[in-house]
C-alpha cells in the first residue's frame, strides 16, 4: 500500500475520534512546549550573560572585600581592602594598564528639587574611567583637582538622569546626597545590565576622597578595579593578586579569605554553569512529560485497537495485509505526535513571548525548538504506536469482525 493511501487511511481514523485523538496529541504539546520555552529562555540568559561579559569587560579582575564566592558589590561593613592594598598591587603585580580602587554604597537618596531616586554611590579616581573603559558622554569625569580637593562634583548614570531631570539638563544642577550638595559636571555613557542583572546606569560617581572623608568617614575600598594588557593573563594576574592579598592580610591556611578575586572568565564558567544546570533539569522534566504523554498515547492506542476490531477485520477480509494495518496505527500515532510537537511548539513560542514582555525574562525563539519537536515527537510516536499496531495487525480477521 502505498504512502499516501496509508496517510489518508489513517487521518480518516483519526477524525472519528476527535476528543481522542486531542487527549493523546495533549502530552506531547505540554512537553514540546515545555521544552520550547527552556531553549528560548536558556538561549536568551545566554545572551543576556554574554552582554553583561561585555559590560563587565573583556579583560578585567575585579577585587572586593570580604570573602565568598558570590559575585556583587561587598558588604558595606567589610572594612578588609584598603588604599594601601591598592598601592601594593599595582607595585608587585605585573601586566596590570589601569587600576582603581572605589567604594560602593548602596540603597542611597539621591534629591533634586522635589524629585528623588535610589541610587548606588561610587567613590572613584580618574583612573576609574580607563579602568572601565567607562566615559562622560557629556561633560566632564571626575580629574585629579576633584581627588585632591576633596571637590563636591559629581556625574550620573543616564537611568538616574532620566528619573531626576526628564528631559532637562542636568550638567551644572546641583543633587544632594546624604544631606551634602554636589554639583553635576558629567554624565555617563550608557552601559546597561551587569552580568547578575544590576541596572550599571543607576548609580552616581563622586571623588574616592570625598566619598570615603566627606560622605561616609571609611579608610578602607570596597573594590579595585584591574584593567590587564593581554586578557589570556587573567588567571595569571587573579592568582599573584590573591597571593600577593593573603601575604598582606597575613591569612593562611585553612582560613578563608577575606577578599575575593573575580575575572571576566570565572564569571563566564559559573553564569554557564548555573544556566546548564537549570537547562538540564527543565529539560529532564519536560522529556519526564514527553514519556508520560507516549505512555497515554500507547494506552489509548490499545484501547481504540480493541474498539475497532470489526474495522481491522473488515480490511483484511478486503485483502489489506497484516503489515498495511500495522503502518496504518503507528502512522495514526506518529501523525498525532507531530501534530502536538508543531501546536506545543507554537503554544511553547507564545509562552516565551509573554513571559519576556510580562515578566522581562529574556527570550530568543530559533529553529530549535522546530527541529526537536520534529525528531522527539517522531521518536515518541513510533514507540508508544509500535506495539498497538503489532497487536492490530496480529488480529485473526474472523475473530475481529465477530468482535
Amino acid at each position: 500500500m502505498s504512502l499516501t493511501k496509508v496517510l489518508n487511511i489513517s487521518l480518516k481514523g483519526l477524525s472519528k475520534y476527535k476528543m481522542r485523538t486531542f487527549l493523546m496529541m495533549l502530552g506531547i504539546i505540554i512537553g514540546i512546549a515545555t521544552l520550547t520555552v527552556i531553549v528560548s529562555m536558556g538561549k536568551g540568559a545566554q545572551k543576556k550573560v554574554m552582554k553583561g561579559m561585555q559590560s563587565f569587560g573583556p579583560n578585567a579582575v575585579l577585587i572586593s572585600a570580604g570573602g565568598g564566592k558570590m559575585f556583587g558589590p561587598p558588604d558595606e561593613k567589610v572594612t578588609t581592602l584598603t588604599l594601601e592594598d591598592s598601592d601594593a598591587i599595582r607595585d608587585s603585580v605585573g601586566g596590570i594598564r589601569h587600576l582603581a580602587p572605589f567604594t560602593v554604597t548602596l540603597e542611597q537618596t539621591i534629591v533634586y528639587g522635589n524629585r528623588n531616586a535610589t541610587s548606588s554611590v561610587l567613590g572613584v579616581t580618574p583612573e576609574w574611567a580607563d579602568a572601565w573603559q567607562w566615559y562622560a558622554e557629556k561633560g566632564d569625569f571626575i580629574g585629579d583637582e576633584d581627588i585632591s580637593s576633596m571637590s563636591k562634583n559629581c556625574l550620573l548614570g543616564q537611568t538616574l538622569v532620566r528619573e531626576l531631570f526628564g528631559d532637562q539638563e542636568p550638567i551644572g544642577e546641583t543633587i544632594r546626597i546624604n544631606n551634602t550638595n554636589f554639583k553635576v559636571i558629567g554624565v555617563l555613557n550608557l552601559r546597561g545590565t551587569s552580568p547578575m542583572g544590576m541596572d550599571m546606569d543607576r548609580r552616581v560617581m563622586v571623588p574616592l576622597t570625598t566619598a570615603m572623608k566627606r560622605l561616609y568617614n571609611i579608610t578602607h575600598v570596597g573594590m579595585i578595579r584591574l584593567y590587564l594588557d593581554d586578557p589570556t593573563k587573567l588567571d595569571e594576574v587573579s592568582k599573584s593578586v590573591a597571593s600577593l592579598l593573603r601575604e598582606r592580610h597575613h591569612i593562611t591556611p585553612p582560613q578563608e579569605d577575606d577578599f575575593r578575586v573575580t575575572n571576566t572568565m570565572s564569571m563566564a564558567h559559573m553564569s554557564k554553569g548555573v544556566a546548564k544546570t537549570m537547562g538540564t533539569f527543565l529539560g529532564l522534566l519536560s522529556l519526564i512529560s514527553l514519556g508520560v504523554g507516549g505512555i497515554v498515547i500507547a494506552n489509548i492506542m490499545f484501547i481504540s485497537v480493541n474498539e475497532r476490531k470489526m474495522e481491522i477485520g473488515l480490511r483484511r477480509a478486503f485483502g489489506a495485509r497484516a503489515k498495511d494495518i500495522m503502518n496504518q496505527f503507528l502512522c495514526e500515532a506518529v501523525i498525532v505526535t507531530l501534530a502536538g510537537g508543531i501546536v506545543g511548539t507554537i503554544l511553547g513560542a507564545g509562552i516565551s513571548e509573554a513571559l519576556a514582555i510580562i515578566r522581562k525574562m529574556p527570550a530568543v525563539i530559533s529553529w530549535e525548538p522546530f527541529a526537536l519537536a520534529i525528531v522527539f515527537s517522531s521518536i515518541v510516536g513510533i514507540i508508544a504506536g509500535l506495539q498497538p499496531a503489532r497487536r492490530a495487525a496480529t488480529m485473526d480477521p474472523v475473530k475481529a469482525i465477530k468482535g
